[in-house]
């Protein structure tokens, strides 16, 4: 297989989407599937004509997100396009209506995926990153593809606006929907990691609905969120919410972090997605360096054993970036060193991540998940 990779900071979307899927394809020849992230300063609907007119019947998936990453760096604007030539196959679906309705959009994305007659590989799974119970999405999605796809992906957002953001297939341009891939005969290995620790005791979430958590260990939830970190004003709340999110362990003895969003007037404390009334976690803690060293191990852990590496594509969280500032660069080199420096690389600043350690699709925030494809 062959795979090409290439940015555009183009002003013009449509010009944008062709000159980026042009760049790509001169060094892939034609694609059978080409995986586009824009930023929100784009027209998606000219991006796609753009990249239409180049890649011609090839399968397309992509969405707009938080920044685009490539080798040089994150870019806070611009169309990256990553093209993939070879012998396997690819099919989409594209599904609206996901907030009405996660569980059922995600089991009719599923439906619809299976009935190109796939049943293993890798799906690349695209949700709106705004909608609130993505968990469910992905046990509907699940419940339908099973444990022989493993699956890699994010949310879709923007550039911290939270006002809208899209989705989108060869078939066109949507939002409040998901974009599922299924991808057949392509040797794509994975990794997953995010770096943050436990620290002090263990916490009960007294009681929660949804995304929402009013009690921790029986006391209002930010009373108890405040009390472990010593904060003593509300407006230190963002800042401490970005390093120290809740941790809680899963069957696989890995952490799953959960993002505090926002602390009410009733001293609840909105999350970025679901948490479960009586789960048992942590408050996590990080340091820079190993959030790096994580990215550089997941990245490790993607590379298939005795495989030739081809391609990169990267869905890693937009708190990551923001919390390490400039460094987040180092995160980057770190991947493209493991990796290889002259590999064809795409990611995604996302809105929550999509991956598994045991090929169970889990929803992550914080987290950095890698794709390697190999030949």
């Amino acid at each position: 297989m062959k795979a090409g990779a290439s940015f555009s900071g183009h002003e013009e979307s449509l010009a944008a989407g062709r000159e980026a899927a042009k760049c790509a394809v001169a060094a892939c020849g034609p694609p059978v599937l080409t995986l586009v992230f824009i930023t929100d300063a784009y027209d998606p609907e000219q991006v796609l004509a753009g990249v239409r007119a180049v890649v011609g019947s090839s399968r397309i998936a992509g969405f707009c997100c938080g920044g685009v990453i490539t080798a040089a760096g994150l870019h806070s604007q611009g169309v990256g396009v990553l093209a993939l030539n070879g012998d396997f196959e690819a099919v989409t679906t594209l599904q609206n209506d996901l907030g009405r309705d996660p569980y059922g959009i995600g089991q009719k994305a599923g439906r619809a995926a299976r009935e190109s007659g796939l049943s293993s590989g890798t799906a690349i799974v695209m949700p709106d990153g705004f909608q609130a119970n993505l968990p469910k999405m992905l046990r509907g999605l699940y419940s339908q593809l099973g444990p022989d796809f493993q699956y890699i992906g994010g949310g879709a957002g923007d550039n911290l606006k939270f006002f809208q953001t899209h989705q989108f297939t060869e078939q066109g341009v949507s939002r409040d929907a998901l974009a599922v891939t299924l991808v057949h005969g392509l040797e794509v290995g994975v990794g997953i990691g995010h770096g943050w620790t436990p620290m002090g005791d263990p916490l009960a979430i007294s009681r929660s609905e949804d995304k929402r958590v009013y009690e921790i260990n029986g006391a209002p939830a930010f009373q108890e969120y405040a009390r472990r970190l010593g904060l003593g004003q509300r407006d230190r709340f963002a800042y401490a919410a970005m390093e120290h999110p809740l941790g809680f362990p899963n069957i696989s003895g890995q952490f799953v972090i959960r993002d505090p969003l926002r602390v009410n007037d009733d001293d609840s404390i909105d999350f970025i997605t679901e948490i479960p009334s009586q789960a048992v976690g942590y408050v996590m803690e990080c340091s820079i360096e190993g959030l790096i060293d994580t990215a550089r191990k997941a990245a490790r852990a993607a590379i298939l054993p005795g495989g030739k590496p081809m391609f990169m594509l990267l869905f890693d969280c937009i708190s990551r970036a923001m919390l390490m500032g400039d460094r987040f660069d180092e995160e980057i080199r770190a991947l493209c060193e493991t990796v290889g420096p002259d590999l064809p690389i795409l990611g995604a600043l996302t809105f929550g991540e999509i991956g598994s350690h045991d090929n169970v699709p889990l929803f992550h925030n914080k987290t950095t998940v890698v794709a390697v494809g190999s030949t």
